[in-house]
């Protein structure tokens, strides 16, 4: 039987933290400089690491049963949350009127649309040696920018946007780069390049709120959109390396949680989306406020990863895979 490496799965528990604090902190970054440094801080790597373990784990696409495990570990729960999500909104924001749109996803659940394509997509970029399928894959991804996609349809800017991550980690089965990084050699290194950085985006950002930039949904109005998206691939890939460097190899009480990372995903949105709606949420402005946000994000995360609460999600719902799981094919 196969062991699980803890330092994957304490990886995923960083990054669907990240994932949950950034989204908790979203509304409220415009009121101060800090919290909107950390927003584009945690949005240059958090989403391009989780997608690059996504694709690290996809290896058996050629093995018999691969895209009945798409229809049901991606697209019948992405059917049932889109769903549910447009109820649950129409309640909270009282809004009757909100149909269902399947072709265009609510909010977090693009991850789950985008999943389906790079799923879909890596048995043809696969079969390529990796110097020709990564260009091939950053070009599209460079090329959807070009192009104004209506109302997120299908999530195709998403989709293609970060791409390049999925099929990077596809790729890195092959190499070593992972027992390197596990090592903790590069730790310092990891570390003094993501204070720099940090101290970068503070310094020369400020208060500016570029996050369309990082989230691959604007359409390019200049050739300098184009280099820059180049760019923050480059950037991507390099905070990525640095974030891996620092994730700690041994199992520990928080490891199980990313484990279970796909169910924090689907259901932390329920939790902050009603938040927001509180009192509380609506006279976050302080510092104060702000460190109230980043242990909600904690309870959160700790909460909806619970062994017992995936246990009953899954008990109706046997099919509800965990889609970032090691054993992802």
């Amino acid at each position: 039987m196969k062991t699980r490496d803890s330092f994957f799965d304490n990886a995923k528990f960083i990054l669907i933290f990240l994932v949950v604090f950034g989204h908790i902190i979203s509304p409220y970054r415009a009121n101060d400089e800090w919290l909107v440094s950390i927003y584009h801080f945690i949005f240059i790597f958090h989403m391009p690491a989780f997608i690059l373990l996504a694709g690290h784990f996809s290896t058996n696409f050629h093995k018999k049963g691969y895209y009945v495990k798409i229809i049901t570990r991606l697209l019948v729960p992405y059917l049932i949350l889109q769903t549910i999500y447009t109820l649950y909104y129409s309640q909270l924001y009282a809004d009757p009127s909100m149909t269902l749109e399947y072709f265009t996803p609510r909010w977090a659940m693009w991850f789950l649309l985008s999943m389906i394509a790079w799923k879909l997509m890596l048995p043809l970029f696969g079969k390529l040696q990796a110097r020709y399928s990564i260009p091939l894959a950053i070009l599209l991804g460079v090329g959807i920018g070009f192009i104004e996609i209506p109302e997120r349809f299908l999530s195709l800017d998403r989709t293609f946007y970060f791409f390049p991550f999925f099929l990077i980690g596809y790729y890195l089965t092959r190499t070593d780069l992972f027992d390197k990084l596990k090592n903790g050699a590069y730790r310092v290194y990891a570390s003094a390049f993501l204070v720099a950085l940090f101290a970068g985006i503070y310094l020369w950002l400020g208060g500016i709120d570029g996050a369309s930039i990082l989230y691959g949904t604007y359409t390019f109005s200049s050739i300098s959109d184009m280099l820059i998206r180049i760019g923050i691939y480059a950037g991507s890939l390099l905070v990525t390396i640095a974030f891996f460097a620092l994730v700690p190899k041994e199992k520990f009480i928080f490891t199980g949680i990313g484990r279970r990372s796909f169910y924090v995903y689907i259901l932390h949105g329920f939790v902050i989306k009603w938040i927001f709606e509180t009192s509380f949420g609506q006279a976050v402005n302080s510092p104060a406020g702000y460190m109230l946000l980043l242990l909600l994000s904690i309870l959160v995360t700790v909460v909806t990863g619970n062994k017992y609460v995936v246990k009953a999600i899954q008990t109706p719902f046997g099919y509800l895979k965990e889609s970032l799981s090691l054993k992802n094919g």
